[in-house]
């Protein structure tokens, strides 16, 4: 049976695992390792942070899913790949250090968040990108007296050569990773400190390392701008943070934003386990260039999706499905199913969600990539698909099968 190994177990590593092992069956014996034994529906992390729901609402326990798959699970970090000989290298939690052989690989291992690049980082700054993160932040909301929160973006630190081999127009150059949960977050915590009675007390200013959401058409961006204008948020472009202090945080000009709460998306930088790999197996930047199937363009048994992968910009989850998806297909028609591989198509999809006054912002958006839709649509039916998405993650223990379905709504 044809050994396939997964790395990571985030939206890119289940799709394509969930996927595969639907496809493939019993050709396919596969393993999932993943630095904890749980996987967390991301997207809802703000939702955590705002004590809209508690943690355990977003945990998906992998020690249960995936065996329930008929695919094994192995808890463990990363360290290194060596590609040429097909090996991947790992510590285990009680520290034992492990290696594991395979017939193909997918690294769906994500990006390294750079809080290191960050001054002050660990004693001022909140963020939303992990779980523990967003309970940190829960609790200093709890007591915020009142004040104003700066809350925006670290830069990417993007690779450039090799390029993927895919389209040039499909790879946008990004100041940002993603900057879809700043928005989310200056929704939100407008609304909940509106709920609280002490929005009059509370000023937001959204910063940008570039032109904020410079993924969307221009129009797009100007609906945003005009929701800020009306609620009363300040936005800051061009403002690559460098320090966080007590209150305020600085860039590397030296321009200064006064911030009594800092909440940063941190700087994206390659995940240090492709670092330490083989060589060619990565970019400059740290991340895996492939072609529109995720093949690595240097080695013909190894697959990337989700952050991992340079083609995917901004990282963002949508994309980290449909690269996973598209992998499992690929990888199972080498094993002899029969089976259409869905053809990569990058677009920004999303919802902004504020549970506080019971809307969100519906994102569809292809002009980043020379396509001509875009939407960004404010309605109470947004929240309430937001609320589903997160129900069928959880019902599904993360297996995004319906993904087609639930991206056209």
């Amino acid at each position: 049976m044809t050994k396939v190994l997964v790395l990571g177990a985030r939206f890119g590593g289940l799709s394509a695992a969930y996927t595969l092992k639907r496809l493939a069956g019993n050709k396919a014996e596969i393993k999932v390792i993943n630095n904890t034994r749980f996987s967390y529906f991301r997207p809802a992390l703000p939702h955590v942070a705002t004590g809209v729901i508690d943690e355990d609402d977003v945990k998906v326990d992998l020690t249960k899913a995936l065996p329930e798959k008929r695919m094994n699970f192995q808890q463990g970090t990363v360290e290194k790949i060596d590609a040429s000989g097909g090996l991947v290298y790992y510590t285990k939690p009680d520290g034992n250090k492990a290696e594991e052989d395979y017939d193909y690989l997918i690294i769906a291992l994500g990006a390294h968040l750079g809080t290191e690049l960050v001054k002050g980082w660990d004693k001022y700054g909140y963020s939303v990108c992990e779980l523990d993160y967003a309970l940190k932040l829960r609790e200093k909301l709890k007591d915020f007296k009142g004040g104003t929160i700066a809350i925006g973006s670290g830069l990417f630190y993007q690779g450039k050569s090799p390029k993927p081999k895919v389209p040039e127009n499909y790879v946008p150059v990004a100041d940002a990773a993603c900057e879809g949960p700043i928005f989310e977050m200056s929704l939100m915590l407008s609304g909940y400190f509106k709920k609280k009675g002490m929005l009059n007390k509370v000023k937001i200013v959204v910063f940008s390392p570039g032109e904020y959401l410079s993924d969307l058409s221009t129009m797009s961006r100007k609906i945003v701008r005009e929701m800020y204008k009306q609620m009363g948020i300040e936005l800051v472009d061009n403002f690559r943070i460098k320090e966080i202090r007590e209150n305020e945080i600085v860039d590397e000009a030296g321009k200064t934003i006064k911030a009594d709460l800092t909440i940063l998306i941190p700087p994206y930088t390659g995940n240090p386990a492709l670092k330490n790999s083989t060589p060619d197996l990565i970019d400059d930047g740290g991340f895996v260039p492939t072609d529109l199937n995720m093949v690595s363009i240097k080695y013909d048994n190894v697959y990337a999706v989700g952050d991992a992968n340079s083609l995917t910009v901004p990282k963002l989850g949508y994309l980290a499905v449909k690269t996973g998806n598209v992998a499992a297909q690929h990888l199972a028609t080498r094993l002899g199913v029969q089976v259409k591989v869905d053809q990569y198509y990058p677009t920004i999809i999303c919802v902004a969600d504020n549970p506080f006054e019971g809307f969100g912002v519906a994102v569809k958006d292809d002009t980043w990539y020379g396509g001509t839709t875009s939407i960004a649509a404010p309605s109470p039916i947004n929240h309430m698909k937001k609320e589903l998405f997160h129900k069928y993650f959880i019902w599904t223990k993360g297996d995004m099968a319906l993904e087609k379905f639930l991206a056209s709504w």
